[in-house]
């Protein structure tokens, strides 16, 4: 089972009548000769990963050799806590999680590169924040993490996750892209819609120069 394109994955998804999420999993079964239950515990342990990453730098400072950052993610889930801030509750506990995890990468800490370690906050910082506000369980949150990297797997073949390639539109645009599928998906989107969400996501990151906080 392979898919090139987004075109193709929707057709895919429409004749089986399946989720991105369940399309990438066939995919990398068919790749990998891994069954179902190795794919998902394999993305259990990047879940787990993106979990603690959040977790550590919500707890303590994470600061790095030149001390240029570090605290930042929990004086912003402190101002959250305490303060009503102007994006909302929920995108702002979005934002310390994808903090903290930018934390524990700049401080060499162990972190998810989805797709890349310059991004790796974003999807954490999107996935987490629903699961907490909307109570979604472990079994979610791997098919989205399935669903963003069908996403991922599409930008990777057909153009590029590298910054140096693509500069940082192509990290930030892409764990955009892929966090928007991811979410749409959660919240009952169709294939199509959550395919919408992707390209709606990267299209307004496209032209970057330099990464968004």
């Amino acid at each position: 089972m392979e898919f090139t394109n987004a075109a193709e994955l929707l057709a895919l998804c429409e004749k089986e009548e399946i989720g991105l999420g369940e399309a990438m999993l066939r995919r990398e079964t068919a790749l990998t000769g891994a069954g179902r239950e190795e794919i998902r515990e394999r993305m259990a342990r990047s879940l787990l990963i993106m979990r603690e990453a959040a977790a550590t730098a919500l707890a303590a400072p994470q600061k790095t050799m030149g001390g240029l950052i570090g605290g930042e993610a929990m004086a912003l889930d402190a101002r959250r806590k305490t303060a009503s801030p102007v994006c909302g509750p929920l995108m702002a506990r979005a934002i310390a999680i994808a903090m903290g995890t930018l934390e524990v990468n700049a401080s060499m800490g162990l972190i998810v590169a989805a797709p890349t370690a310059g991004s790796c906050g974003v999807l954490p910082g999107a996935l987490l924040s629903q699961a907490e506000a909307f109570g979604f369980g472990e079994e979610q949150l791997l098919d989205a993490l399935l669903s963003a990297g069908a996403v991922g797997y599409l930008i990777a073949r057909n153009a590029t996750v590298a910054g140096a390639e693509g500069g940082c539109q192509a990290e930030v645009g892409a764990a955009s892209a892929m966090a928007a599928a991811a979410v749409t998906g959660l919240h009952g989107g169709s294939p199509q819609q959550a395919l919408w969400a992707a390209g709606t996501a990267l299209v307004n990151l496209m032209g970057l120069v330099c990464d968004p906080i």
